[in-house]
């Protein structure tokens, strides 16, 4: 299989194979990495409304479902990310994402088949596991295929794909379950694996494959890798425990990270080079998209709390409430792709970070909200913020890279944003912990609004608007 379109060939780095084609990229290609890459945050969110549905029918508590089905499906796509990133740096980026769709595949066929808790928790690690390895495949597919100046726009459809994934998961899962059962999640991605796989195979016209030798191909750093998958874990996991173990699994992961840094520094081929972060736009992109999340993350998990809590509110009011931010976050995506080719991405980031800011501003004081209607022009301002900023930050930060490290880049930048989810999640836990009053929510927008600040900040670090390297 062969993937077509841009590629420096003067980066003495470009290590993995490519295929050099000068000829425009079929929109079939397009839609088969998309569907792919789509396959993570759709995974994540559609099984919520099956729960339910499987406690019933295998007679375990929900609480212990989420735990297997729901939080390991986080922990593996965190630990993995960055490893299977660099992965597709040795074998190819187009190889990985192939393989990640496989894994993802076997993985949904088994939670179809085996009706256990055991098979559906190595089920849904499965699926975690392919995710991870299609979405920095995807990433770094369109650095390398993109030229430059057209990658905002296409990181933008590529976040209006991934938040769109992610919006109707619930609400693709509900109606798959209420007609099919909830096996239903499951078996539906086949189909949407194969369409992609055939749209990426036979999209565009053949082209030389520029092949590197096996010998001079980069070795994959196994005890890095198992170093960071290790501490991400548990580092993870210490914000989930709610009791005195938090504390050891904390401080263990906080050890295993600092001999992760130790052996980075010393081996040849790290699985995440540390010296990437030296870079101006690289470290800046990652930044804001970590932090961002972090505030968009929480608040979607506090919003549904406060009402039903505080308010007597039904969860589902709260639930369609929250899509006015994902549609505005997804129809501005592409925009601010564009935008940012015209006056960079500096300037478009900082603008979206405002707007954010002021959604943030407008939500204000939870004594003042009475119904989710109180809370929508504040989501919506929030979702146009964050759909600016995502695909100039997320384009800036990939093309600061050279191509050969394209697909470690891209598991970085998708570990940040999953890592700004749990911290923002676990803050939130932390304030509402003793209460969840008024004042207890009022308190956490005040940390929702410091970390948008600091994004506002480290945007102005990202390239001008005659710029595209950033490095």
């Amino acid at each position: 299989m062969r993937i077509y379109g841009f590629v420096d060939l003067s980066d003495p780095c470009l290590l993995a194979p490519v295929t050099i084609v000068t000829g425009p990229i079929s929109w079939m290609l397009y839609v088969g990495m998309f569907l792919a890459a789509a396959l993570s945050p759709l995974g994540s969110t559609m099984i919520a409304v099956a729960l339910p549905s499987i406690s019933g029918e295998l007679g375990i508590p929900s609480g212990t479902l989420t735990q297997w089905l729901v939080s390991s499906y986080l922990i593996v796509g965190i630990a993995c990310m960055s490893p299977f990133g660099k992965l597709g740096d040795v074998i190819g980026h187009q190889r990985s994402l192939v393989i990640g769709m496989t894994i993802y595949g076997v993985g949904s066929a088994a939670a179809y088949v085996f009706a256990n808790l055991p098979s559906l928790a190595l089920a849904r690690i499965s699926m975690a596991a392919g995710g991870a390895m299609t979405v920095p495949a995807t990433m770094a597919l369109l650095r390398n295929m993109v030229p430059p100046e057209k990658r905002p726009r296409t990181f933008g459809y590529f976040g209006s794909v991934m938040g769109t994934a992610a919006a109707i998961g619930p609400l693709l899962g509900g109606e798959l379950t209420a007609r099919f059962g909830w096996r239903a999640i499951f078996i539906g991605n086949i189909p949407v694996i194969l369409m992609a796989l055939t749209m990426i195979r036979f999209a565009g016209p053949r082209a030389p494959l520029l092949k590197t030798p096996k010998k001079a191909r980069p070795r994959f750093d196994v005890e890095g890798s198992v170093l960071l998958a290790a501490s991400l874990t548990l580092l993870v996991l210490a914000t989930q425990i709610a009791d005195a173990r938090a504390l050891w699994i904390g401080v263990t992961g906080v050890a295993s990270l600092a001999l992760f840094v130790v052996w980075e520094r010393r081996t040849a081929e790290p699985v995440l080079d540390l010296r990437l972060y030296l870079r101006r736009a690289f470290a800046a992109g990652n930044a804001v998209i970590g932090l961002q999340n972090l505030a968009m993350y929480a608040l979607l998990f506090q919003l549904p709390i406060f009402f039903e809590q505080v308010r007597g509110v039904e969860r589902g009011v709260t639930g369609r409430t929250i899509i006015g931010m994902m549609i505005a976050m997804v129809v501005l995506a592409p925009f601010g792709g564009r935008l940012s080719e015209r006056i960079g991405a500096r300037s478009t980031v900082f603008a979206g970070s405002l707007v954010t800011l002021s959604g943030i501003y407008m939500i204000g004081s939870f004594q003042s909200l009475n119904t989710p209607v109180d809370v929508l022009p504040g989501l919506i301002l929030l979702g146009a913020g964050l759909g600016l900023s995502s695909a100039p930050s997320q384009a800036a930060a990939m093309t600061a890279v050279a191509p050969a490290e394209a697909g470690m880049a891209g598991g970085a930048i998708s570990t940040a944003r999953y890592i700004g989810g749990v911290i923002g999640i676990s803050a939130l836990g932390y304030l509402l912990k003793s209460n969840s009053t008024d004042t207890a929510h009022t308190t956490a927008t005040f940390v929702y609004a410091g970390a948008l600040v600091i994004a506002a900040v480290w945007s102005l670090v990202l390239p001008g608007r005659n710029s595209v390297s950033g490095v």
